[in-house]
């Protein structure tokens, strides 16, 4: 059965991190087989991006009111436009639009959740906004006929909230498995090793406590160099911190590199390692899933990961990667240690990623789990 669908999202592709490059590729996956529409923010330069999609992109002034004003009249309009039949909301704060207007277009929708965005924290005005939302928050998700965490942590919170279990289908986040993938015998073996990090220089994803299990491994006599992807608010003590440490020499920040550059850089490097962390009072900044543990390991290399929100959903301990302590130096050290020491089992850890990337976590596998689940939930 071929789904007419309208994908809603505040961010959307060019970007290509976060929810934006979610909805781009989860909209181009759904395309294939169904009819879909997007709604987004607008955002600069998205025109040539746009017209080159196979489906079509709808979208609305990038100011915050005139954002929202804009859905509010959107939505139902794309809906008898273009004989919707099903709409997606990748954050909830969208659906209680669907919600408002279910009585006079009934329309089943359904949300995509992240985890992040529906904490409760009076951090920014942003998120106070959504706190004093919270009962609001509370009926779009009841009402809506099914909700797709993208991991088992953010299925929790989802039934915390009062979310009935039957509604509620964990589906993970996907990867292009032809995009991210292994380079056959690309490294130089005399050649000094290499871990990388692709992630926003944030205060929760522990570049920092990496930083220091490479000081501690540098005391043990082993100096593998580390690529640091990404730009952010934490970049400047960063630098003083490898400086400090004496890393200098190991250590490279690259800052932002385009999203067609991406793969090879993972293909240049031996290890994965992000040491994500839940920080006290910032619920905002916790990992709902990590899709960059899954390019890493469609690239076939072996992760290091912190033990926090949903990543254990995205890294089979023990069998893609190792989970660690993310608030321990000290057991950071000792993973990264063991895969650059026991290159087999380092090489075990990467080709079993690579397999279970390309059989159970294809973009392809989650549109399809994605479609079967609204079909039978409706």
């Amino acid at each position: 059965m071929i789904v007419n669908l309208l994908v809603v999202s505040s961010d959307f592709s060019p970007r290509s991190w976060g929810i934006g490059a979610y909805t781009k590729e989860l909209s181009t996956s759904l395309s294939k087989g169904n009819q879909v529409t997007v709604l987004a923010t607008g955002i600069p330069d998205a025109k040539a991006f746009d017209q080159g999609c196979s489906y079509l992109i709808i979208r609305t002034p990038s100011f915050p009111v005139l954002r929202y004003i804009a859905f509010l009249i959107y939505i139902p309009w794309i809906i008898r436009r273009y004989h919707i039949s099903t709409v997606l909301h990748v954050v909830w704060i969208t659906s209680l639009i669907s919600h408002l207007w279910y009585c006079l277009i009934p329309v089943p929708y359904f949300v995509s959740v992240f985890g992040t965005e529906i904490r409760d924290d009076k951090i920014s005005w942003r998120r106070r906004l959504k706190y004093y939302l919270k009962g609001w928050r509370i009926v779009a998700l009841r009402k809506a006929k099914g909700i797709f965490p993208i991991s088992h942590y953010s299925a929790r919170l989802v039934m915390s909230l009062g979310a009935e279990k039957n509604r509620i289908e964990v589906i993970f986040g996907g990867i292009d498995t032809q995009r991210f993938k292994p380079i056959t015998n690309h490294q130089e073996s005399n050649r000094q090793k290499k871990l990388l990090t692709v992630a926003r220089l944030d205060l929760n994803k522990g570049h920092d406590y990496v930083l220091k299990a490479l000081a501690i491994l540098k005391e043990q006599g082993l100096a593998p160099n580390y690529t640091i992807v990404g730009q952010g608010p934490e970049e400047m003590r960063l630098r003083q911190m490898a400086q400090v440490l004496g890393l200098e020499s190991q250590v490279e920040f690259t800052g932002f590199v385009p999203d067609n550059q991406l793969a090879a850089i993972y293909t240049s490097c031996d290890i994965f390692v992000m040491a994500s962390r839940e920080i006290p009072g910032r619920l905002d900044l916790v990992e709902g899933f990590g899709i960059s543990f899954l390019e890493a390991s469609a690239s076939g290399l072996p992760v290091v990961a912190g033990n926090s929100g949903g990543i254990s959903d995205a890294v089979q301990n023990g069998k893609t990667g190792l989970l660690v302590n993310p608030d321990s130096p000290e057991d950071i050290a000792f993973a990264i240690k063991r895969l650059l020491t026991d290159e087999d089992f380092a090489r075990q850890l990467g080709n079993e990623g690579r397999r279970w990337t390309e059989t159970q976590m294809s973009w392809e596998h989650v549109a399809k789990r994605m479609v079967n689940a609204m079909q039978r939930m409706r």
